[in-house]
């Protein structure tokens, strides 16, 4: 080898040291484009034996296209809504793999090799590979959690909920459960003469009295509109029936000073061995209704 070609070229994949080679897509994927620079470089450099007059050309060519890929890591990771801790980890991960990459391809580029190289490349890569594994785990964790909560009130959403019924049916456990229904009074009224922002921060509000209310195995979902629903597992239909009347007062203590005192009817029925999810649901819409029809602000068992 040349040694004013290797010298040269040393210079010009040296600025490359840490380039990322991989971004993220929406749909999750990730695409490695550094391993396809290291498996193009060290192909050439095999395929040649010995770097020719001109060959710095394609350590600069390599040196550019590792910046503008680190850009674009940069850019599309920082774009997606993930929390900072887990860009953070993912973008670690990457630059880890990217190093070890690098070395890989720079012991074939310039012909050289040790067991200190070797060892390096190989910490970087297993180092990388769980950090960015970690990584993809917790992003994975945080899209599943947002695909299965309502995004205005952060309780789960309706899909979740029924998945969630119908596992506890299926599994027909021998403890009480009973399934609370409620739905907002007035809430129209609320968005005409107050405005939809008002009557977003009553859902919130509501949400969040939900929250405080509910144990750890409870489930808690906005099935639609100012409509609420609360799976109360291993309790008696009296139990529940208590915890009905804290939220009913939790909900009215809660109402802002611009608004009316807010209220909710409430439908409160335990479950049977006989019951499906459609029965069981329907049952508990119908003790709600009854509440509607009664006056309002009540809970009615069935």
């Amino acid at each position: 080898m040349q040694q004013q070609s290797g010298s040269n070229m040393r210079l010009w994949v040296l600025p490359s040291r840490g380039a990322g080679g991989a971004y993220f897509i929406g749909t999750g994927f990730l695409l490695l484009l550094n391993v396809l620079v290291s498996a193009f470089l060290t192909g050439w450099a095999l395929n040649q034996g010995q770097w020719q007059a001109g060959a710095e050309w394609l350590g600069a060519g390599l040196a550019f296209a590792s910046v503008v890929a680190v850009a674009f890591m940069y850019l599309l990771v920082s774009l997606i809504h993930l929390k900072r801790h887990i860009k953070v980890t993912v973008l670690f991960g990457l630059l880890l793999l990217q190093q070890a990459r690098y070395l890989d391809g720079l012991e074939q580029v310039l012909l050289f090799s040790g067991d200190w190289l070797d060892l390096t490349e190989d910490v970087l890569f297993l180092f990388g590979a769980i950090v960015l594994a970690v990584g993809m785990t917790l992003w994975v964790i945080l899209t599943y959690r947002l695909s299965t909560l309502d995004k205005l009130t952060r309780v789960h959403n309706r899909r979740y909920f029924e998945g969630a019924l119908q596992r506890y049916l299926l599994s027909r456990r021998q403890e009480a459960c009973c399934l609370l229904v409620m739905d907002l009074d007035d809430f129209k009224a609320i968005n005409d003469n107050h405005g939809h922002a008002s009557g977003d921060r009553v859902l919130k509000i509501l949400g969040e009295v939900l929250r405080q209310n509910a144990r750890r195995e409870d489930v808690i979902c906005r099935s639609g509109g100012e409509e609420f629903e609360m799976l109360l597992v291993g309790v008696s239909l009296a139990t529940a029936q208590q915890i009905a009347q804290r939220i009913m007062h939790c909900i009215k203590a809660a109402t802002p000073d611009d608004l009316p005192t807010l209220t909710a009817s409430m439908g409160l029925t335990s479950v049977l061995p006989e019951d499906d999810v459609d029965r069981l649901r329907s049952r508990a819409d119908k003790a709600m209704y009854m509440a509607k029809e009664q006056g309002k602000a009540r809970i009615v068992l069935l």
